[in-house]
């Protein structure tokens, strides 16, 4: 009569190891999926570090021609600060985005302004260099890794049953990055 609750209470414990086995397996698997998709999360830092600088290049020479306080300058400002800081990515998306709105803005007013045009080099940046470098990372943004990867560990999470007991553990999706 004593083996019965002994082995009851093995065939328990080995249920219980199983779970717990399962659970850290699926917790320990999502983590190294998402390692994986913030390691990518470097291939947009690279494009957000190219969108900034060409933002800054934007403003030094609409400096030379603008008034200080001008509000297409100032708004171009907000967005590479917003673009640079560690932000969330959602809201580095939204400063991207408006970023590209604001730079194209202030190309247009300084290609018409009269000191733009009377100066070679500024003429040079703003008909050729500035619009070309905002082109070109705006196509990297398009082409990158991040949201492949995001969006394939986004999948697995959601529709394997491994990612069901990883998110019951507190796991969550990881952001994407839509321009």
């Amino acid at each position: 009569m004593r083996k019965f609750p002994f082995s009851v209470l093995a065939i328990m414990l080995a249920l219980l190891m199983v779970a717990a086995a399962l659970f850290i397996g699926a917790v320990k698997g999502s983590r190294v999926e998402k390692a994986q998709v913030e390691s990518a999360l470097g291939s947009l830092g690279t494009v957000f570090t190219t969108r900034v600088e060409t933002g800054n290049n934007l403003l030094t020479v609409a400096r030379r021609h603008l008034p200080q306080g001008d509000e297409r300058m100032a708004a171009v400002a907000r967005d590479v600060q917003a673009l640079s800081s560690q932000a969330s990515l959602a809201a580095r998306t939204r400063a991207n985005t408006s970023l590209e709105e604001n730079a194209r803005a202030l190309l247009a007013i300084l290609k018409d302004s009269e000191s733009v045009q009377a100066d070679s080099r500024d003429m040079a940046y703003v008909t050729g260099l500035l619009p070309q470098a905002l082109d070109q990372s705006a196509q990297w943004t398009d082409v990158g890794s991040y949201n492949e990867a995001a969006g394939a560990y986004n999948d697995r999470l959601n529709n394997t049953f491994s990612g069901l007991l990883a998110r019951l553990l507190g796991q969550t999706e990881a952001e994407l990055f839509t321009p």
